[in-house]
């Protein structure tokens, strides 16, 4: 008698002989992982626009003109500072509204395309959770992929800062510039801005995937419709703009006290070009004083909610 089976907890009581075990125990299944890297497989806009916009911010480094009037711009120190930092804020700028463009469609589309191609019904017969597979997306879009974006956009701003530094030795630019503290203290900047916003913005994201979970065709319609009713049905019925002025709140986005005006405050009426005089570098307030607006709790309470409804759809719809 074999003494060195065992059961398989998720195969309903097949045996395992000695070597299967003892290469279950060797190489866990690790669901959680599992399903992120299927997210990747299926959704592979995640990571290759992110990639793209990198690509063709460094070809623009290679091969763009930089014309800069020095006769109008007292390149100081601190000028040069702040051209510094807004110019790597920028470039990350980029990298993060290409990231909004794909997950908007990833959130809207992540929960109703396993539906549209019935592969919901293979993924509804392995020993995986609806919770689990909701949760999957939910990390994809509020913590890798923006945490991604992030470290991505700043080894860009490294290799078009070097890019920069040989073009300024070859005299083909007028002149580049480092500054390690300016760009870590914009690297840090950004990564808290970073923070704030998946948070403020986890609302729309519990509201997207619920709306993935829920539609069952035409989601991009369903998703824009119930908002815009409202907003129309308030103005015509009631003549306020409530929901109006809440969408906006929302979609604005929190920014740092004091931040888009000191932003502002670098840029003359005519262009990006020259600087106010006296203008100094925006990325020295502290971001992390948004954690102390209620509405952005209140919203992370909203998403959680919605993120529970389109578990709690998946669990019993499949279209079939």
């Amino acid at each position: 008698m074999n003494t060195n089976l065992r059961t398989d907890d998720a195969g309903g009581g097949a045996p395992l002989d000695a070597p299967t075990a003892a290469a279950a125990a060797e190489h866990p299944v690790r669901p959680m992982l599992t399903l992120v890297k299927r997210e990747f497989w299926e959704h592979r806009s995640l990571w290759l626009w992110p990639l793209c916009a990198a690509g063709l911010m460094i070809v623009t480094a290679l091969f763009g003109r930089v014309n800069i009037d020095g006769s109008q711009i007292a390149l100081t120190p601190q000028t040069l500072r702040s051209i510094f930092a807004v110019a790597v804020w920028a470039f990350g700028m980029i990298l993060y509204v290409t990231m909004v463009i794909v997950l908007w469609f990833y959130a809207t589309d992540c929960l109703y395309a396993e539906r549209r191609d019935r592969s919901i019904l293979f993924w509804k017969s392995l020993p995986v959770s609806d919770a689990k597979t909701v949760l999957s997306k939910v990390l994809i879009a509020m913590v890798l992929v923006p945490l991604g974006v992030f470290a991505l956009a700043a080894l860009t701003s490294l290799v078009v800062s070097a890019i920069f530094s040989i073009r300024a030795a070859t005299g083909s630019i007028p002149f580049s510039f480092w500054d390690t503290g300016t760009w870590l203290r914009v690297q840090g900047f950004t990564l808290a801005t970073t923070i704030i916003f998946t948070l403020w913005y986890a609302p729309l994201t519990g509201y997207l995937m619920l709306m993935s979970a829920w539609a069952r065709r035409n989601v991009q319609l369903w998703v824009l419709l119930p908002p815009l009713v409202l907003v129309l049905v308030e103005h015509f019925a009631l003549g306020t703009h409530y929901v109006s002025r809440l969408l906006y709140y929302r979609l604005h986005g929190l920014w740092p006290p004091g931040f888009e005006h000191e932003l502002g405050l670098l840029f003359n009426d005519d262009g990006p070009m020259p600087l106010r005089p006296g203008a100094h570098s925006p990325f020295t307030g502290d971001p992390f004083l948004g954690f102390a607006n209620i509405d952005l709790w209140l919203g992370v309470a909203f998403g959680a909610l919605c993120v529970l409804g389109a578990i709690r759809i998946r669990r019993y719809r499949d279209d079939s």
